[in-house]
């Protein structure tokens, strides 16, 4: 099973950006991923791609223009619960959000569980709204034991590759609005959503990747200081002993870990003439994706 997530830049260069989904796909020997979240769409670009890619399509109930996320599936693997209905009450980047059952290749059996998979975008200026938006999603969509699966740009950074400080970034406004601001008046970058999501028992897909699977790399920063960005660089000696960690990330239940096989963000010169930000291309094994997701678990409502 095949996923891409990535920000696409509002979507400037989608053709671009449907070229390199479809050429990811052909790589690992697919014609097309079979899961795919998207950030920063346009208006009626979700559906060009969904038709381009010729896969079922969920948008986030956006209620101002511009900048959606959008989930896709196979929709011969993945079959969506028609129940579930979405709610949130931010205006913008709403989550994209949807409940799978896996379609057993060979039966055609759908499995016993689902799997809540989310396209997700945080606030990009208020550390505080992050920790909401990431808290609410879990709460309604990661009760205890359920399966989740969340890929986005959360415009914070992971707790072993965040910067040691800010205070150097030229950009004040950046510098701001990625920091936390500590009851003594100190101030401290935002790693607040991974921590949050480690303290949830979430794996981050791409530090697996890189530290339990071998892929170098995988856990590289997805973003970087191209010429309109050059005020928001971060001495290096202000960045933590690893490299920086990356700001889009793909998390998943512990239970999914075994399910990984690989984890790779492509940085070629013609990603990066697409968009800012590195997609994340994961393999995932599919008879024990089946597995975890068809044994009998009782769940616990909230």
């Amino acid at each position: 099973m095949l996923h891409v997530g990535w920000n696409i830049q509002h979507g400037w260069k989608l053709p671009e950006a449907i070229g390199l989904l479809k050429q990811f796909a052909q790589q690992r020997g697919v014609d097309r991923p079979h899961l795919l979240t998207l950030q920063e769409l346009q208006e009626d670009q979700p559906e060009k791609v969904a038709q381009q890619l010729g896969l079922a399509c969920v948008e986030a109930p956006n209620v101002r223009p511009g900048s959606r996320n959008a989930l896709f599936y196979d929709s011969e693997t993945f079959q969506p619960d028609p129940d579930w209905v979405a709610y949130s009450n931010e205006v913008r980047h709403r989550p994209a959000t949807a409940k799978l059952r896996l379609i057993h290749p060979d039966t055609g059996a759908r499995s016993r569980r689902e799997m809540s998979v989310a396209s997700i975008h945080l606030d990009f200026g208020d550390p505080d709204n992050r920790q909401h938006q990431i808290r609410r999603l879990l709460a309604n969509m990661a009760k205890d034991r359920e399966l989740f699966f969340g890929q986005g740009d959360t415009n914070g950074w992971t707790a072993w590759g965040c910067p040691l400080s800010l205070d150097r970034v030229a950009d004040r406004a950046f510098a701001v609005d990625r920091s936390l601001f500590l009851p003594d008046g100190s101030t401290q970058p935002d790693d607040l959503v991974d921590r949050i999501m480690t303290t949830r028992h979430m794996t981050d897909v791409g530090r697996y990747a890189a530290t339990v699977l071998g892929r170098t790399g995988a856990d590289r920063a997805t973003t970087w200081d191209g010429p309109k960005k050059g005020r928001q660089q971060i001495p290096v000696e202000d960045c933590p002993p690893g490299g920086l960690g990356p700001i889009d990330r793909t998390y998943v239940s512990r239970e999914l870990e075994p399910v990984l096989l690989s984890s790779t963000p492509p940085a070629t010169q013609k990603v990066e003439s697409v968009s800012d930000h590195l997609p994340q291309v994961t393999a995932w094994d599919l008879q024990q994706l089946w597995e975890v997701m068809d044994k009998e678990v009782e769940t616990v409502r909230h």
